[in-house]
């Protein structure tokens, strides 16, 4: 079994995430807007289907 590389603290994951986050936005890959409509749009949906008891999994 190949060894488990050591991780990054949580600080680090913070740092790592914010920096390739900037780096995406600067190089027009990633749209704060947009992603703000898709996550607004996802959380209507999940409150819609909590409304009507489906769970979005087929059982």
């Amino acid at each position: 079994m190949p060894k488990k590389k050591p991780g990054m603290t949580p600080e680090e994951q913070k740092k790592a995430f914010r920096a390739k986050v900037r780096e995406m936005i600067d190089a027009g890959e990633l749209s704060p807007i947009d992603a703000d409509a898709a996550l607004d749009a996802l959380v209507r949906k999940g409150a819609k289907d909590a409304d009507t008891g489906h769970r979005g999994c087929s059982d």
